[in-house]
């Protein structure tokens, strides 16, 4: 199986207007980055003494503190309470991720795992949705969110009818990217296999071809002839066009388990827990979240999150690529998470959906 390594230097986005105007010496690049690694496994402020032993860079504690007290003058580490350690900053973060971080190659246990998830899976989006939503949340153990892509942009390639029950059909919109969205109707009368064999045929010569946010706004004018209009199951297509190639952005979301997120100490008393369960029902706030990022891997960080609830939050997302349209998926989760290891994740996994599904264009 083919490695693909993370790419995320020139996708790299600075939030914060101070970043780029601080300069560190090298020593405190360690003492920096030493924190971060303590502070990210532990949770625990971060002492001199503590560090020293534990990552044994050569320096003596009375030195660490020196420069732990220049770094907490800069901005970028912070002392709780009257504790003694420091934690990092949103800014200390910051340059971690921009300057000091070195992205963690995953094992090969999680690549084969995420690969062959994504081999046993359809096209159709909303399995592909529910699996890797799951999967990013089961690896990262944080909240996975994926979201579809604009499937507005997308050319219709064909419609398939197919009878699942007596007065119900499955529809199936397969678009030239690849993707595949599923609808069932509800028909108020029984239909005969002709019926659906000549809609078929009349909505795939009429419609193919066409971007499948301008069929709304022409189908009636593509399917009003007598033929169309004697046939039940196009005059559904005609009285529901928006439910059937116009989904809404939030219901083509999906949100993996919290329950690995709820895990971390920064949701243990209960005003904290209830602060996440809330913003994961608000569905809404976390798909304009996910469509204001860029293009490639993007990370914010606490106080760079715009929306109020994301304050004290991390967001690391990656588009992937379907044909022309773009979708997006990440995770969300407390400011001490794991960069290294979760920028790589949801990097490698958003490239094999794009490839996943570029496939399905060739088979």
């Amino acid at each position: 199986m083919e490695t693909l390594q993370p790419d995320i230097n020139q996708k790299r986005i600075h939030h914060h207007k101070l970043a780029g105007s601080i300069r560190l010496t090298d020593r405190e690049r360690t003492i920096l980055r030493s924190i971060i690694h303590y502070y990210i496994l532990t949770a625990e402020p971060v002492g001199s003494r503590s560090l020293a032993r534990r990552f044994r860079i050569g320096l003596s504690p009375a030195t660490i503190r020196n420069s732990m007290a220049d770094l907490e003058d800069m901005g970028l580490l912070t002392h709780p309470h009257t504790s003694a350690g420091r934690v990092p900053t949103d800014l200390g973060y910051r340059i971690y991720v921009d300057d000091l971080m070195h992205v963690e190659e995953l094992s090969d246990e999680v690549r084969l795992s995420i690969h062959a998830h994504l081999e046993s899976i359809s096209p159709e989006i909303d399995q592909i949705m529910d699996n890797v939503s799951e999967l990013l949340s089961d690896a990262s153990r944080m909240l996975a969110i994926i979201l579809a892509p604009d499937l507005s942009t997308g050319v219709l390639d064909k419609v398939e009818l197919i009878r699942v029950a007596a007065g119900r059909i499955m529809v199936v919109v397969v678009i030239r990217s690849g993707l595949v969205r599923t609808i069932l109707l509800e028909l108020n009368s029984e239909i005969t296999d002709d019926e659906i064999v000549d809609a078929s045929n009349l909505i795939n010569h009429r419609l193919a071809g066409m971007r499948l946010s301008d069929i709304p706004g022409e189908i009636s004018s593509r399917l009003t002839d007598e033929q169309c209009k004697r046939n039940t199951v196009v005059r559904m297509f005609l009285d529901f066009p928006g439910k059937i190639f116009a989904p809404e952005p939030v219901k083509e979301m999906h949100i993996g388990s919290p329950r690995q997120l709820l895990e971390h100490p920064e949701y243990s008393t209960p005003d904290k827990l209830r602060g996440i369960i809330e913003l994961i029902e608000d569905r809404d706030i976390i798909v304009h979240l996910l469509k204001d990022r860029s293009e490639g891997i993007s990370v914010t960080i606490g106080e760079e999150n715009i929306r109020e609830r994301f304050k004290n939050l991390s967001v690391i997302t990656s588009t992937y690529r379907t044909g022309n349209e773009l979708g997006t998926l990440g995770i969300i989760g407390p400011t001490r998470m794991n960069y290294s290891r979760l920028v790589s994740l949801v990097d490698y996994t958003a490239r094999l959906v794009s490839r996943r599904v570029a496939r399905n264009v060739r088979d």
